[in-house]
Formats: structure tokens, C-alpha cells, sequence
């Protein structure tokens, strides 16, 4: 496992280096520009996504070391997860995300797993309902997401059937976010100490550069209010999400300095 992160963490760094060493090279050659470089923004998200890989691995870590960690909040998640997976299935085949969105999610999902099963072999709380529930749960949310993604790759139209499908299930996705982290913040109440810091300041990182790129794609809408309602789904899930996981952290941090 340790070989696992310290290769992630260098495909984490690697990837951030490239696209600093590009913001250096435009602004010394001349060429800086915001479009070109926000351009880059169509793959940050990917970046992100390995920061939020990161910081699943160190929860991962302090799970296996006995760290009390909410398992609920983990099933919660990974459902998440398995929602967003479908919903970028049909958006990459209408060429909306590039296949390292995919891949990537999927190593991520893979984690989080590995901590559910981690956190029941260390005998955290899952009752025998909450686990065929969450079964249950998550082949409903990857089925609605591969729904979602399919309708959206067949209706292209800017309000048609596959908008109000793609926007409703990032509505729904985020709802499920809300519920991770409200049964995280139960568990912060008595013991913040199961959860590393880095995971959070890792995806806060992560939410940051998915804002870079909703602002990009709402920079080429102009801002106006055909491209808000365009994006709906999107800018709620981007805007609403950074919030909660904003909050999250910050009575995170509250419960760890007071605890300590």
C-alpha cells in the first residue's frame, strides 16, 4: 500500500509541476493570457482528482491503524461516487470529460471501498441493514447514473431530456454529499482524532481546481443567464459541494483544536 501512495503522490506532483512549469513559460515567453490559461482548466479536474486519491489513501491509513472514522459516512460516499462514475460515462462519449476523469474516479471508488472493508474488519459500526441498504443504494445510484449519462449522450439538445436528467442526478449527487458529511460531523462531536488533516486540506485542493474549471466552462457562457441554467446541475454540484466541504473542514478543525 505504501508503494501505491508514494506512486500516487508522484503522479499528484508530477501533474501539478507540468502545469505550473506551463504558467511560467506563457508569462516569461509573453503569451500570458487568461484563455490559454484557463484552456488548462479541461484538466484540472483530473489533477484534483488525485489530490482527493491522496487524501483517501491517508483516511485509508488511519482506518487500518484503528482510527475512529464514521463508516456510514464512507458508504455515503462511495455511492456518491458511483453516481458521478455513470452520470461521466455518457459525457465522455459526447466528449464532455477526457478518459483520465474515468479511470482516475475509478481508483478512487476502489479506495474508498478498501476503507469500508478495512473499517468492518476493525469492527466500526455497520449494522446488517445498513449494509444490505447500502448495497442496495449503490447499485441504484451507479444505474441512475449510467441512465443519466446514456439519455444525455443521446439527447444533446441545451434543455432537453438529457439536461433535466444530468442536472437532477448532480442535484441528487450533492444531497448524498450532505449526508456523508453530516454523519462525519457526528462522529467529529466525540473524536475528530481518527480523521488525518491532510485529507481535508487535500480535498479542499481538490474542490478548487473543479471551481477553476466550472469557471472556465462558465467564462465561455459569458456568465449570463442561458449559460447559469445551462450548467445548472453543474454549478450546483461545484458550488453547493465547495460550500458543505468548506463547513466540514472548518468544524472539523473546530473539534480537533478543542478535543486536543
Amino acid at each position: 500500500m505504501e508503494q501505491f501512495k508514494k506512486m500516487l503522490g508522484m503522479m499528484y506532483w508530477f501533474a501539478l509541476s507540468i502545469f505550473a512549469l506551463y504558467i511560467i513559460i506563457v508569462k516569461l515567453t509573453g503569451s500570458f493570457d487568461w484563455d490559454g490559461i484557463f484552456h488548462m482548466a479541461y484538466y484540472l479536474p483530473a489533477i484534483g482528482l488525485l489530490s482527493a486519491i491522496s487524501g483517501e489513501i491517508d483516511l485509508l491509513s488511519s482506518i487500518q491503524r484503528g482510527g475512529n472514522v464514521k463508516l456510514r459516512a464512507r458508504l455515503y460516499n462511495f455511492i456518491h461516487w458511483l453516481m458521478l462514475i455513470g452520470i461521466n460515462i455518457g459525457a465522455w462519449m459526447i466528449g464532455g470529460v477526457t478518459i483520465w476523469w474515468f479511470i482516475l474516479q475509478l481508483i478512487l471508488i476502489a479506495i474508498i471501498g478498501w476503507q469500508i472493508g478495512a473499517g468492518i474488519r476493525k469492527h466500526l459500526q455497520l449494522t446488517i441493514n445498513e449494509r444490505t441498504m447500502g448495497i442496495i443504494f449503490a447499485v441504484a445510484s451507479f444505474l441512475t447514473g449510467l441512465l443519466t449519462g446514456y439519455i444525455r449522450s443521446i439527447d444533446r439538445t441545451p434543455f432537453g431530456w438529457g439536461w433535466v436528467m444530468e442536472a437532477s442526478t448532480a442535484i441528487l449527487a450533492t444531497i448524498i454529499v450532505f449526508k456523508w458529511i453530516q454523519n462525519d460531523i457526528r462522529t467529529f462531536h466525540k473524536s475528530a482524532n481518527g480523521y488525518p488533516r491532510q485529507f481535508f486540506l487535500k480535498g479542499l485542493l481538490s474542490n478548487f481546481l473543479v471551481l477553476w474549471f466550472w469557471f472556465h466552462i462558465m467564462t465561455l457562457g459569458q456568465f449570463n443567464g442561458e449559460c447559469w441554467l445551462r450548467n445548472l446541475g453543474l454549478s450546483f454540484n461545484v458550488l453547493i459541494g465547495n460550500i458543505l466541504y468548506l463547513i466540514y473542514w472548518l468544524i472539523y478543525e473546530y473539534y480537533k483544536k478543542k478535543q486536543n
